[in-house]
């Protein structure tokens, strides 16, 4: 098969010699995606990724020297063009919200299959959120239980972060393109597209027009 679009460039943080060299193996086999390689602890991904500058970045959580989580806090923030997708066998509500938080855009477990896997990377390279099943509805009963609980504010979704809440305002609104939200709100293109896909992530939807409709559920929910 010739694949003449851009590939995925995608890198693995693994430290399972036996699970990632099966991934690896895996990954090698899809025409649309290139793997430019792996690091196996905590003090490798910080130092790789940036320089590899991958697309999509397959983290785990369960590292050697630390947690994948810290990894997160650390290059999120700055690698504003990669899109950090968990992949690990952890799934506690405590540590799937933090994984999120930290700016996971996608969280999936290794027993979902190969195949899975290979469609979460394409979603997260597509601009999607690629989620378990069953941690999507975890989120959802987690996040539902935790609304019904807390005071809210009018046209806040309690999910989100305040900042999250101001772009979907601003997204649901106007309607404008992603760059006319970033212009509008003074920021980046690419941290724009960051706050899109958390919001996502964090609301359970796929889309921006299932994550409007969930907004829109709640203001009409308190008139």
């Amino acid at each position: 098969m010739i694949w003449n679009k851009p590939r995925v460039r995608v890198a693995m943080v693994e430290d399972s010699t036996g699970f990632g060299e099966m991934l690896a193996a895996c990954l090698r086999q899809q025409a649309e995606i290139e793997l430019l390689g792996g690091a196996s602890t905590l003090r490798d991904a910080i130092q790789r990724l940036p320089v590899w500058k991958p697309n999509i970045v397959l983290l785990d959580l369960g590292l050697p020297d630390g947690s994948g989580i810290e990894v997160l806090r650390a290059l999120a923030p700055s690698m504003t063009n990669t899109s950090f997708v968990v992949l690990t066998v952890f799934e506690d509500d405590a540590t799937i919200r933090e994984a999120l938080s930290a700016g996971a855009v996608g969280y999936m477990l290794k027993r979902s299959g190969w195949r899975s896997i290979v469609d979460g990377v394409q979603l997260a390279a597509g601009g999607g959120s690629p989620l378990d099943a069953q941690i999507a509805r975890r989120l959802l009963e987690v996040w539902r239980s935790r609304g019904s609980r807390e005071s809210q504010t009018v046209n806040d979704l309690p999910e989100l972060t305040a900042k999250e809440n101001e772009l979907l305002r601003q997204m649901a609104k106007t309607g404008d393109s992603v760059k006319e939200i970033a212009e509008a709100l003074g920021l980046t293109y690419a941290t724009v597209r960051t706050y899109i896909r958390r919001i996502y992530v964090k609301l359970g939807v796929h889309n921006r027009s299932q994550a409007e409709r969930r907004l829109l559920s709640l203001n009409q929910e308190r008139r």
